[in-house]
């Protein structure tokens, strides 16, 4: 939902240059930080959950052409750094097949990065929640209604009507642009964005669960921290 599918030429300058930049700055701090890692085993994982992530995001699920991102469930699995990188990988690769220009991808990837990271935070902050299953859930509504916040942010920084961020279409020749403002434009996103959250919520708080029954080592630091024990086969998730 917090991926824009705007074209090349539409956002200023300014701001999809400053999207450049602070993508290129955290990207750098997470590929750093993959050093300390275990690169056999992370970086396979890392371009699985990125395939998983763009198909996810290829595909509409509701009438308003809603699609779920995968970015908290990444997040949570693959850790801030990883999935940060993950999210700019599936962003690139949407750009390529016209899910918006390139120089959205910066803006983008700030997003979907930012899901990753949240998600995963809030995550770990929620450890007292039982079962998993919710724990995940409400570490997802909540990071998916402040990224979209910051959707909303974005679009009131461009200055420009919101109709340019839909789809437009011909009437007799001509193309027409819905007309909405800024706030009725948050109050469409904030509404309808809600129950693509809790279907969101639902697949990732399912993905957990399953994922902490069969492979709990792949929830270590989520669920603990560095160097967490891992759950034990039969307890309570």
């Amino acid at each position: 939902m917090t991926h824009m599918h705007i074209p090349d030429g539409v956002l200023p300058v300014w701001l999809w240059v400053t999207g450049f930049i602070v993508m290129a700055l955290s990207l750098g701090l997470s590929l750093y930080r993959v050093r300390a890692m275990d690169r056999k085993k992370k970086i396979p994982l890392l371009g699985a959950l990125a395939a998983v992530m763009l198909v996810a995001m290829s595909i509409p699920i509701l009438p308003p052409a809603y699609h779920i991102n995968l970015s908290v469930t990444t997040g949570i699995l693959l850790g801030p750094a990883l999935g940060f990188a993950a999210a700019f990988i599936a962003n690139v690769m949407l750009a390529l097949m016209g899910h918006g220009g390139i120089t959205v991808v910066g803006l983008n990837t700030i997003l979907l990065g930012s899901e990753a990271v949240l998600g995963h935070s809030l995550f770990f902050l929620f450890k007292k929640i039982r079962p998993l299953f919710w724990r995940a859930a409400m570490a997802t509504v909540l990071t998916l209604f402040i990224t979209t916040v910051l959707l909303i942010g974005i679009v009131a920084a461009t200055n420009l009507e919101p109709g340019h961020f839909f789809y437009h279409h011909e009437d007799h020749g001509q193309s027409v642009e819905a007309r909405v403002s800024v706030s009725t434009f948050a109050v469409m996103v904030l509404s309808l964005g809600a129950l693509g959250w809790l279907i969101e919520a639902a697949i990732t708080g399912a993905v957990v669960k399953f994922i902490a029954q069969v492979k709990p080592d792949l929830l270590r630091h989520a669920l603990h921290g560095a160097g967490g024990s891992v759950p034990k086969t039969g307890e309570k998730r």
